[in-house]
């Protein structure tokens, strides 16, 4: 567990165990951090954005960057970290794949449905040895492993095929799932939708994928108690959170400030500095207005 002080942040995301965990650089190292339960302060600056550095994609060891070099707003990674990294997750896009992301390729990956709201369901492709990793990174709520395919390159065919067919994203915006927060959610809803939407493409591209189970993935989420997300405070504006850690959903961090849930979408303060403390700070928390009726 980290110490309190100032780090570079540099991961939000969910552990082999499917936990959340946060990770912080200083200096040459790294610091992982699994925030839930922990009474913490996240207080970030955003003047300049730096490279978060390179990871070996078969090993999984993370180094710094070489040059600490600083990267526009919309990057993650120099040049040069991502070409030692050598991983890209739009590789069909490429004009060409590195040896690292071509070995990769050819291990198995499964083709998922990931279900954030009412009438809100994407199509997606994972590596396989990563089980739900990549759908807990993004916050899907429910989601159906349509099948497994034994290589990136036959699970992206049907994912391309499946995008084009209405009512299927292939992105999903945060600002959209953010605001699906404040709709209601049933198990039933979410069911009945994915399952429908598999027979749809079953259908359209004349084919009977091998898996049809429906998964909540809540519980990884928020372990204890789901909080009420629909009236959960944006702390975006403050570039800061703190509280109790009750969950994180995708990378949503939520908090309990005086008995009151907060957030922070943690994904867009990736390569900044952040001041990490194991204390509560005040928060500018609207109040919300109470019904008499």
């Amino acid at each position: 567990m980290p110490e309190a002080g100032d780090y570079l942040f540099s991961r939000v995301g969910f552990s082999r165990e499917e936990t959340p965990v946060l990770s912080f650089q200083q200096n040459d190292s790294f610091y992982d951090l699994a925030p839930l339960n922990h009474k913490l302060t996240l207080r970030f600056t955003m003047t300049q954005r730096f490279c978060i550095g390179w990871g070996d994609i078969a090993t999984g060891e993370r180094f710094v960057c070489p040059n600490a070099n600083t990267v526009e707003k919309n990057y993650e990674q120099c040049a040069g970290c991502q070409q030692r990294t050598g991983f890209n997750p739009a590789f069909y896009h490429a004009t060409s794949v590195s040896t690292q992301q071509e070995a990769r390729n050819q291990e198995p990956h499964m083709l998922y449905l990931a279900y954030f709201g009412k009438g809100t369901i994407k199509v997606g492709i994972s590596h396989a040895a990563r089980n739900n990793a990549r759908l807990l990174e993004q916050g899907a709520r429910y989601a159906l492993i349509l099948d497994i395919f034994p290589s990136a390159h036959i699970a992206r065919e049907y994912e391309a095929k499946i995008a084009k067919i209405a009512g299927i994203a292939e992105t999903i915006q945060l600002r959209k799932k953010i605001s699906l927060l404040e709709q209601p959610l049933t198990a039933d809803d979410a069911t009945s939708e994915l399952i429908a939407t598999r027979e749809l493409i079953e259908t359209e591209l004349s084919i009977t994928f091998t898996q049809n189970h429906v998964q909540s993935l809540d519980e990884h989420f928020f372990p204890k108690k789901r909080p009420d997300l629909g009236i959960a405070h944006d702390c975006s504006d403050q570039h800061l959170i703190s509280g109790v850690t009750i969950g994180m959903l995708g990378s949503l961090l939520f908090c309990s400030h005086e008995e009151e849930p907060v957030f922070l979408p943690l994904k867009k303060y990736i390569g900044f500095k952040v001041s990490l403390s194991y204390n509560q700070t005040a928060l500018v928390i609207p109040a919300r207005q109470t019904s008499f009726f």
